[in-house]
């Protein structure tokens, strides 16, 4: 807890409605789980790097600049690799960590930190706590870059962005369909605002979910796949793996949790 509260204090969130809606506690609470859980996520987080560079090679000839979406946790991030593929990084974020604020002081003309909700509904939510307009829910803005981006990644956040907006609203919204059809249309969302760029893609998301029990038997599934069905139409599948997101110990009972993580670009 101690640890947890440092990283809080020197979590930096785009606004007091993102405060509010539990960002920087959460941005404070993966970083801690990063660190228990560090042998665990080796592997994951290897795998997204390696998707990463794959995906950027790809790319095209254009190489100015690379805006990566979640990247206020840089763990998962080959920021030197990057830089050695295009002339500025755009690590853009809810939230930011010490981590990626020492990389834009490292690299001070190359690597820049942009806070930005990409949902766009986050200070409504925290003024409003209801279900936002379908107008606004719909049609969140592209932030102002000095150099447009060439290329873009959406980083371990997707299946992410409806989690703490419907934690927020769960005791006003008691309709569990609403609430349901609100995260999917977030996550929708999100997949045409990377469209709207207008450059090539890089998506990385966690696409299931597999719970078991200290037995090792599983105990529950979801699956996300239907929400990229959209997507995947013009997009090639560039790698797969498991996430071993919750180790046996990280869970009361002996419980853990995997998420199978998927790779696709455009």
């Amino acid at each position: 807890m101690i640890s947890e509260f440092i990283h809080y204090l020197g979590t930096r969130a785009t606004s007091p409605g993102a405060r509010r809606l539990g960002y920087a506690g959460e941005t404070a609470a993966l970083e801690t789980r990063h660190r228990r859980c560090r042998k665990a996520w080796q592997a994951h987080l290897a795998a997204t790097r390696a998707a990463l560079l794959n995906a950027a090679e790809r790319a095209g000839p254009n190489r100015a600049c690379a805006l990566i979406v979640g990247g206020g946790s840089v763990h998962d991030l080959p920021v030197a690799e990057l830089l050695d593929q295009f002339d500025r990084l755009v690590l853009l974020d809810i939230c930011f960590g010490p981590g990626a604020r020492r990389l834009s002081r490292r690299w001070p003309q190359r690597v820049h930190c942009c806070p930005h909700d990409v949902t766009g509904i986050v200070d409504w939510l925290a003024k409003h706590r209801r279900l936002p307009p379908a107008e606004l829910l719909s049609h969140p803005a592209l932030p102002q870059l000095d150099i447009p981006p060439d290329w873009v990644a959406s980083v371990n956040c997707l299946t992410q962005l409806p989690v703490l907006p419907i934690a927020y609203l769960a005791s006003r919204v008691t309709d569990e369909n609403l609430l349901e059809a609100f995260g999917r249309e977030l996550v929708q969302t999100h997949l045409r605002w990377l469209q709207a760029w207008q450059v090539p893609i890089c998506l990385i998301t966690e696409v299931e979910d597999r719970h078991f029990d200290r037995h090792d038997t599983l105990t529950g599934r979801m699956d996300y796949r239907s929400l990229l069905h959209g997507f995947q139409t013009d997009a090639a599948c560039i790698g797969q793996w498991p996430w071993q997101i919750h180790p046996p110990g990280e869970l009361a009972g002996g419980r853990h949790e995997i998420r199978i993580v998927e790779a696709w670009c455009t």
